[in-house]
């Protein structure tokens, strides 16, 4: 029932009627105050129900009558610019044509972030071109540096396929950048031990850089990065396919078929080398969620 305040006797059409309530003084007072509310309504990070607050910005966006336009800005600037919702939200803002749009995109940065590889993950790093894990065991090459060899297992093992991500200073939990994050790959399980690419000692089979496993950690921050160009990605997320490079000495992380023998036992040789990369580099990270 329109209100006798509110003259609509020249109106012929719904439209009309429509544009003469919203040019109500008090729909107009009416928006302004949903606005306030919209202004003041605090989005917590750490409050996992993100879908309550969701609701409340589109019910408020919805009675104030605000454009997409303005409701992607007023989104933005209730996310921390450090946070993967914001990135996310701003890296797809010409994709997003409405609120619903604007809502899809926003519940998807939180499950595109639960792909986030971060320091303190737990990964697996699988050769592309042979299907087989980046593996440590306690068996020691007879040359080089004899230190414990790396090699590239069938079998993913829980005790020796599985790597940390990590670094020396309190970054745990911040995500990983694509060619910027400095990273060591530490064994999960036994004493602290790191991925190496050796400057010193050749690999057993093919005579490139050696790879192994050592406790002294200053000389083996990696970087992981893409393997596309048109990836414009800033975070890496499991299942991406990358490269890993030595940052001291530039080496790339490689396999192929090539064997070693120790002991009567064959293994696939990892190693280090600074050519032209190819597929015998590519390498697909994946978080590892059951341990």
């Amino acid at each position: 029932m329109i209100h006798p305040s509110i003259n609509v006797s020249k109106a012929n059409t719904f439209e009309e009627i429509s544009n003469t309530l919203k040019n109500d003084i008090l729909f107009i007072l009416f928006k302004q105050s949903v606005k306030k509310k919209l202004q003041k309504l605090e989005f917590d990070p750490k409050n996992k129900n993100y879908v309550q607050f969701i609701n409340i910005f589109r019910e408020y966006c919805y009675e104030a009558e605000i454009n997409v336009e303005e409701q992607k800005k007023l989104l933005l600037e209730k996310l921390s610019e450090d946070s993967f919702q914001y990135y996310f939200i701003n890296n797809n803002l010409e994709k997003i044509k409405s609120l619903n749009d604007l809502i899809i995109y926003f519940n998807q940065g939180f499950l595109e972030q639960q792909k986030l590889i971060r320091y303190g993950s737990c990964i697996t790093l699988k050769h592309v071109a042979t299907g087989k894990y980046l593996t440590s065991c306690y068996v020691n090459y007879k040359t080089g540096s004899k230190e414990k060899i790396v090699f590239a297992s069938k079998a993913l093992s829980k005790s020796n396929s599985l790597w940390i991500v990590s670094c020396d200073q309190n970054n745990n939990g911040n995500p990983i950048i694509y060619g910027k994050s400095e990273v060591y790959l530490k064994k999960n399980k036994g004493i602290l031990e790191y991925l190496v690419i050796s400057n010193n000692y050749k690999s057993p089979s093919t005579g490139n850089w050696e790879v192994s496993v050592s406790i002294d950690s200053i000389f083996n921050k990696h970087l992981i990065e893409s393997d596309s160009t048109n990836n414009n990605d800033t975070y890496i997320k499991s299942k991406e396919i990358v490269y890993i490079r030595d940052v001291n000495d530039n080496f790339v992380l490689r396999s192929h078929e090539f064997p070693f023998t120790i002991e009567n036992e064959t293994y696939q040789e990892i190693v280090g080398h600074k050519g032209r990369v190819d597929e015998n580099d590519k390498w697909c990270i994946e978080l590892f969620e059951n341990e």
